[in-house]
């Protein structure tokens, strides 16, 4: 097994440099510019089942703080869909042709209801310009407003800025295309009455993303044309005009995904002792597909990443905050423009880090806002003379997979989930945070086979064990550092005939494991383990009663100090 496990290992490890090494080459600029966002969420209402519960529901979809608020006077967008049919080509997704949802957002006049919000149209059709200038200022960096107090105009300025942000307004389209109660989905599956053990929804969702084409020649039109102020002439006329008017929209994207919202009926192992009405489950389903959908359109979306200047070092400083939806130990990449031979920009990046304070600017630029904090996961040296971050989220999962040589041996894989978000929010919320970085709740599985002695002779033994811990990430160089950890598990060990006999233990483990680098999410990580044993148990069948025994007597020198080899890859 171990012969396997590190040629495996090898070949992995020379595929990923390859792999890394072929992808250097692809030279791409990317982009410093970066402004907030607009959002409006709408609900394709095609009738379905369910539709009139989570349209109620539309109202509890909350706008993040990093996108301004513009939300519409409607919550839903009508749209006559015939879903049998797309089902015959899409069986699996059931995602409607964009142009048919165009249509119906076109019907709907999302687009013209997004500009009357942009500039404050009243009931008489006049129009003004307090949001476009209020946003404008939110928007300003604090470079902005140094540039801007040093002009003519002053920060008068920063309310033109407002203008640019219109054409960045989106809309986000959830269509639950096939939502079905567990107890539908019972029925559909031919699930026995002994197994139908849950309540709740499943489903699949599709979402549609679209932005408003509010580009000069639009906008020149709506001023020259539709534009209606105190003094303006044919008001009623303009105000017909504008409601005929069909702003373009441009589609970005549509994003596909199962979702789900059950709990365990009452009565079963496990089950709430209060259970979730069908509303709650229901309002849960549609915050999960919502979530999901920006997440998914920050990562596939250009415009939807933060990007931010260095600003200083020693720590890593950059100027963004809870304002732009930073989070506590969220990746970014630094980057720094090159030029090539032929005079062609590229970035190139320099480095990953991860933030490790949030500052509070959620207030208007002055020129001398606190930046957030950030120490260095990955890369080279960083500096503050052009280099700047982008956003680029990582799941806060990462897989390892190992072999063990003593104590506990064996090859397995460990699972670990990033816990340092919620401990920042839960207990300091604010100022730099070092020692709450990089903390991580794992799961780790492993097999293994031994021989040992058993009826007067050698037989070989397999192993199972499971265990649950937590560790810490302590960086000693950029590309370097130390995961110490501590867990508690259970083992079990059985002799190779079906005899029925089984030995089962329970340990606390202890180590700590060394990771470096080979690419700035996949590390190559020795450790050093300490299994003890904390008590021990012989079944001669399933049903008889447990026998306390000496775990070193029965498998002598399995536990204690061991080492281990393997591959941690983040997602």
């Amino acid at each position: 097994m171990k012969k396997y496990f590190f040629r495996n290992l090898t070949l992995i490890t020379f595929t990923l440099l390859s792999s890394y090494s072929m992808n250097a080459q692809v030279r791409q600029q990317v982009s410093t510019n970066y402004d907030r966002n607009s959002l409006s969420v709408l609900m394709l209402d095609a009738g379905d089942p369910y539709s009139v519960q989570l349209s109620k529901l539309m109202d509890s979809l909350k706008i993040p703080e990093k996108y301004f608020d513009n939300s519409l006077n409607i919550s839903t967008v009508p749209i006559r869909v015939d879903r049998a049919k797309i089902a015959e080509t899409d069986s699996y997704r059931k995602i409607v042709p964009q142009e048919q949802v165009f249509e119906a957002l076109k019907q709907s006049k999302v687009a013209n209801l997004a500009i009357a919000n942009w500039f404050d149209r009243k009931e008489d059709g006049s129009f003004g310009v307090k949001t476009l200038a209020e946003r404008g200022v939110y928007n300003a960096t604090d470079n902005d407003m140094l540039v801007a107090t040093a002009s003519k105009r002053g920060t008068a300025g920063l309310m033109d800025m407002g203008m640019g942000l219109v054409d960045k307004s989106y809309f986000i389209v959830l269509d639950f295309a096939e939502i079905l109660s567990m107890s539908e989905q019972y029925e559909r599956d031919s699930i026995p009455a002994d197994q139908r053990t849950m309540n709740g929804f499943q489903g699949k969702v599709n979402s549609y993303v679209y932005k408003l084409d509010f580009s000069e020649p639009v906008a020149a039109r709506f001023f020259q044309d539709l534009w209606i102020s105190g003094e303006s002439d044919n008001k009623e006329a303009k105000r017909a005009l504008f409601d005929q008017t069909d702003f373009p929209l441009v589609y970005i994207n549509t994003f596909s995904e199962a979702v789900s919202s059950t709990q365990l009926n009452p009565g079963q192992k496990g089950a709430p002792a209060v259970q979730r009405s069908s509303e709650e489950m229901l309002e849960s389903l549609m915050d999960m597909a919502y979530e999901n959908s920006l997440l998914k359109l920050e990562n596939t979306t250009d415009e939807f990443r933060v990007k931010g200047m260095v600003h200083d070092v020693n720590p890593i400083a950059v100027k963004i905050g809870r304002k732009e939806g930073l989070k506590f130990d969220q990746r970014y990449f630094v980057y720094e423009n090159r030029q090539d031979r032929n005079g062609n920009v590229y970035s190139k990046r320099k480095g990953v880090i991860r933030s490790m304070s949030v500052a509070d600017n959620r207030t208007l630029a002055d020129g001398e806002s606190e930046p957030s904090l950030f120490y260095q996961v990955a890369g080279g040296q960083i500096d503050n003379m052009g280099m700047f971050v982008e956003q680029k989220n990582a799941s806060g999962i990462n897989l390892f997979a190992g072999y063990t040589e003593g104590g506990l041996s064996g090859g397995g894989l460990r699972l670990e989930i990033l816990l340092s978000p919620f401990l920042y929010e839960g207990f300091a919320k604010s100022g730099p945070a070092k020692g709450m970085t990089g903390w991580k709740i794992y799961l780790e599985g492993a097999y293994g086979n031994q021989e040992f002695l058993y009826d007067d002779g050698l037989a070989k033994f397999g192993f199972y064990r499971g265990s649950l811990g937590i560790s810490k990430e302590i960086y000693l160089t950029r590309n370097v550092f130390l995961d110490p950890f501590v867990g508690y598990g259970l083992e079990g060990g059985s002799p190779p005939e079906d005899t029925g006999e089984s030995f089962d233990s329970q340990f606390i483990e202890i180590g700590s494991r060394l990771g470096i680098n080979i690419m700035h999410n996949v590390q190559l990580m020795p450790a050093v383990n300490l299994y003890a044993i904390v008590k021990s148990e012989y079944l001669e069948t399933k049903e008889s009663e447990p026998i306390k025994i000496t775990y070193a007597d029965q498998f002598d020198g399995r536990g204690g100090a061991g080492l281990s080899l393997g591959l941690r890859f983040m997602f």
